[in-house]
């Protein structure tokens, strides 16, 4: 990624760096902005085509997706079509 790891407040992801980040692509990523899916907050500089994401921000909305207990199974549990 094009950013220093240091996550500065004048840092900045690229739409390409957050597609990675989150697994998708480019175009899925845009599908999202256009649709307005949440995503992360992203800033568009006055006369400029390209979005930037502030990193400390992106990273602010990704930890709110944070998986901190593993699920609890019950392998004794009936599941549909077994018996």
């Amino acid at each position: 990624m094009a950013v220093k790891q240091t996550l500065e407040e004048d840092t900045y992801y690229t739409d390409e760096d957050i597609a990675h980040l989150l697994g998708i692509t480019i175009g899925r990523l845009r599908n999202k902005v256009s649709a307005g899916l949440p995503l992360p907050p992203r800033i568009q500089p006055p006369c400029c085509r390209n979005r930037l994401w502030p990193c400390k921000a992106v990273h602010a909305w990704l930890e709110q997706f944070k998986v901190t207990e593993s699920p609890i199974c019950d392998f004794n549990a009936r599941h549909r079509g077994y018996r």
